[in-house]
């Protein structure tokens, strides 16, 4: 072997060993996975009803939780495709081929100071797209989900779509309240959490989401963890409240406060490889006097959306998830035709979609979310009276709506 050749390959054993140690310690230490709970969310973990003992399990039973190989290998590639093919060439146009037509941002009042005064009225709401949703009622202002960034640990990849204006953390004025479905990357934003945490008054998470929050600066008191039927009142200094299943007392105490309520659903978790469902998984339920909200977070059809519309007497709007669905994992996210079941088990009277519009996280084109769910509602609706019948909301990202003047443009046709 020559001196040369032998030199060669000490320096790809040295690149290789490199880049391994490297990989070793960014997964075992970069603070975008998160935190381990302390003992007393531990404690909580598990006396929760809902966890075996080694995991959260969901009420139906569910698979594609964790990550399987056959879900991207499988299929004839010349013909429906495998997703791994379907991943690395995608059909001409399925994403968008110009940047998205967005309305520029002015939620903070000029005359602001530290606050970020906001210029949202009650019963007003705006997308931010995927799941993020900023609105106010009762004088509290509510974002879920905040996404601003990559929906991944990585610097690369899974980038929002091009648009003309993109919504930013910067963009947002004082929250009082953030609700967070579950940990994943493209609901659980590590950069966009450091961005906001000087100004939201509180964060609203599910049983052991509490550590990640508090390893990326949220103080400890800024955090409070829920199990499914947990509730409690924005800016009061309550204890959970364990509801029972009347409608009446569920809006008992709602009486000039907003009540937040963590419901089931059908999904999973986690941030790294290893380690999933070990942190909880859900939807909420938000509470005015004047306003009734649910929104889905992620996952499958099942029969509690039915449960949780009986419980709560229905809704003025809720967020449903529409997008990045695929046959091969349906049990974990809706398809559109069960998004629009979803909407109407819930009873509620107009339904935004969201979890579509801004990443590509699946192999449907970017636009069959909105069109196939539109379709459906159009199928309900049909012969129905009119005080029956669904409207579904469809604002442009960052459009400002109300229910009593809602957005339905086909704006993703243009």
């Amino acid at each position: 072997m020559s001196h040369l050749l032998l030199l060669v390959l000490i320096g790809l054993l040295i690149t290789v060993v490199v880049v391994g140690l490297f990989s070793l310690l960014f997964l075992r230490f970069a603070p975008t996975f998160g935190g381990k709970p302390d003992a007393q969310t531990q404690s909580r973990i598990q006396a929760s009803a809902n966890f075996d003992g080694k995991t959260f399990t969901n009420l139906t039973k569910t698979y594609a939780s964790t990550v399987d190989l056959s879900l991207f290998t499988e299929g004839d590639s010349q013909k429906q495709g495998n997703f791994l093919w379907q991943f690395i060439f995608p059909p001409k146009d399925k994403n968008p081929v110009k940047p998205i037509v967005t309305q520029p941002l002015q939620l903070i009042a000029a005359n602001a100071h530290h606050d970020a005064t906001t210029t949202l009225k009650n019963g007003e709401f705006v997308w931010l797209g995927h799941s993020t949703v900023l609105f106010r009622t009762a004088d509290t202002t509510i974002l879920t989900d905040p996404v601003f960034h990559r929906a991944t640990p990585l610097s690369i990849g899974v980038k929002p779509f091009a648009m003309t204006h993109t919504p930013s953390a910067n963009d947002m004025p004082f929250v009082d309240a953030v609700l967070i479905s579950h940990d994943h990357y493209d609901h659980l934003d590590y950069k966009a959490i450091k961005q906001l945490r000087h100004k939201v008054g509180h964060f609203y998470v599910p049983l052991g989401v509490k550590a990640h929050l508090m390893r990326w600066g949220v103080p400890a008191a800024k955090i409070s963890e829920f199990d499914w039927y947990e509730s409690a009142i924005i800016g009061k200094d309550k204890d959970h409240i364990n509801n029972s299943t009347g409608v009446e007392e569920n809006k008992a105490d709602i009486t000039d406060g907003v009540k937040v309520t963590f419901t089931p659903t059908r999904h999973f978790s986690g941030r790294r490889i290893q380690g999933h469902r070990e942190t909880l998984w859900g939807s909420w339920v938000v509470q005015s006097p004047d306003l009734s909200v649910y929104f889905s977070g992620d996952g499958g059809y099942s029969p509690e959306f039915a449960n949780i519309g009986k419980r709560f007497g229905g809704f003025n709007i809720a967020f449903i998830e529409d997008g990045a669905y695929n046959e091969r994992w349906r049990d974990v996210h809706m398809l559109p035709e069960e998004s629009a079941q979803a909407g109407i088990d819930v009873g509620a009277k107009v339904v935004l979609p969201i979890h579509w519009g801004k990443f590509d996280l699946s192999t449907h084109h970017w636009r069959e979310p909105v069109r196939r769910i539109k379709a459906a509602f159009d199928g309900y609706n049909a012969g129905k009276a009119e005080h029956e019948q669904i409207a579904v909301a469809t604002p442009r990202i960052g459009e400002v709506f109300s229910l009593q003047d809602l957005p339905t443009s086909p704006w993703w046709e243009e």
